[in-house]
């Protein structure tokens, strides 16, 4: 008897300890002590998890609260089209980028926060504005700034501030601009001594483009054409021994000779090509304005006066809003005699059915044979093949792009947003300035054709399908 309350004794009072615990596991339904002890742990990391997550939810309240370094979420600091409060974060982690991509950066942020001046959450950004936040907007260039570092030269900043302003349009006008600015710059440009101009030229000139960039994107054709001059740069490396005056001599010549070959020669060779397509008494319907389009027509109506003085054709101008560029258009051609009809995107439909031919301008061509061009232009490539009648796309092969682009939203440009509000019922609608905050205004520059919707396009090379592109583009760089 004193055996077994001698053995109980000991093992009573070692479990004093323990005793305390077990009513609460077995309040929880649990089991044992050792079973109560493991239901207690994972139910506070638990707890632990759901405070974490409750509060990175109520730090995703309105846009306008100062989040900290542990609140913030990785996928709202990606999305620039947000009021500036969420992407001030975003500003300071990106200072090593270079100073015109911060110029960007930050303007494009107030730009968002002047068409959104309430950051109540009553008011939030709309999805547009964020679908589209991705794109730079248009502002005009700081040239108070440009003129104060002497790193741009005074052509460069001129050009960029056409560029921005719009008084200089069209893909081979800003290109000829930029390159025969480069031509100017190239001249003035003095090489450091014991430095190679081969190695310097390119770190001198990078700037300047950075700044023509900043003010409008070079587009396709701008991008080939500064590849082409950084490789000509290169080349001077490969053993040459011409002294520097020399060497900028033959860049300056080489880029006259692009410009002629690539640019000049390539309208005209286009227009000969072009302007055998129209006949007389037919009907020729164009969009917008393009310049290689317009010497088509031009072309083709004095070749036919001086076959046949009665010889006649018509051209149907379509223009649309805001840019309204098929006025220059008109303008050009009723001053040559060119019987012509002036009508907007919107009656396309009724001036189709007696259309002969649709010849189109273009700002590239994609490796896929997609056409990005100017807004309305896949409209009119889309009704055209409607009513069963042919595109022809006018495109110099300097304009061909290696890119495959499947939408108009990925990559494109963001027009004055004024200028769309200017309209003569404002007044009468109730829409004033600045916009109010329901109201977000949208001009895209350019549109993505599908290729099924090009007949045909017309290059310096002769006509070739859309689906011909990467060819050519393989020809041009030496692979095929």
């Amino acid at each position: 008897m004193s055996d077994p309350s001698s053995s109980t004794a000991p093992a009573q009072s070692g479990k004093p300890a323990k005793q305390p615990k077990a009513p609460k596991p077995s309040a929880q339904g649990g089991g044992g002590g050792g079973g109560g002890e493991a239901g207690v742990k994972a139910k506070s990391a638990k707890e632990l998890k759901k405070e974490k997550r409750a509060a990175l939810v109520s730090s995703r309240g309105p846009v306008d609260e100062p989040r900290g370094p542990p609140s913030e979420s990785p996928n709202l600091k990606a999305r620039p089209g947000l009021p500036p409060s969420t992407n001030s974060h975003t500003a300071a982690a990106s200072q090593h980028t270079s100073a015109p991509i911060l110029r960007r950066a930050t303007t494009q942020t107030s730009h968002h926060h002047h068409h959104h001046p309430s950051s109540d959450p009553a008011h939030p950004p709309s999805s547009q504005a964020l679908f589209f936040s991705h794109i730079p907007p248009h502002l005009p260039p700081d040239t108070a700034a440009a003129f104060n570092t002497s790193k741009l030269h005074p052509d460069i900043i001129r050009l960029g501030v056409m560029m921005s302003s719009g008084s200089l349009r069209g893909a081979n006008a800003r290109t000829m601009a930029m390159m025969a600015a480069f031509q100017e710059v190239i001249r003035d440009y003095e090489c450091p001594d014991q430095a190679d101009l081969w190695k310097d030229l390119p770190i001198y000139l990078s700037p300047m483009i950075a700044w023509l960039e900043g003010c409008r994107p070079k587009g396709v054709g701008g991008g080939n054409a500064i590849r082409w001059l950084k490789s000509e740069i290169n080349r001077l490396g490969e053993g040459d021994e011409r002294t520097h005056a020399e060497q900028k001599a033959f860049l300056v010549e080489a880029i006259g000779v692009y410009i002629r070959d690539r640019i000049e020669f390539a309208d005209q060779v286009i227009a000969d090509n072009a302007k055998e397509k129209i006949l007389p008494g037919e009907t020729i319907v164009t969009y917008a304005r393009s310049s290689v389009v317009e010497r088509v027509i031009l072309e083709a109506w004095r070749d036919m006066k001086e076959t046949d003085p009665d010889a006649t054709f018509e051209v149907v101008v379509v223009d649309s809003r805001p840019l309204n560029e098929g006025r220059g258009l008109l303008e050009s051609l009723t001053a040559a005699g060119v019987q012509c009809t002036y009508v907007l995107l919107t009656q396309l439909s009724a001036i189709l059915p007696r259309a002969s031919l649709v010849l189109l301008g273009a700002s590239a061509l994609h490796s896929d044979g997609a056409l990005f061009a100017r807004s309305g232009t896949a409209v009119v490539s889309m009704l055209a093949k409607e009513h069963k009648v042919p595109v022809v796309a006018c495109v110099e092969t300097y304009k061909f792009g290696e890119r495959v682009v499947l939408d108009g939203v990925a990559s494109n440009e963001l027009g004055d947003p004024d200028v769309l509000r200017d309209l003569p019922a404002n007044k009468a609608l109730g829409i004033k300035k600045p916009s109010p905050p329901a109201l977000t205004p949208l001009s895209l520059m350019y549109d993505l054709t599908p290729p099924s919707l090009i007949t045909a396009v017309c290059t310096e090379i002769g006509f070739i399908p859309p689906s011909s592109v990467p060819t050519v583009l393989g020809k041009a760089s030496g692979v095929a």
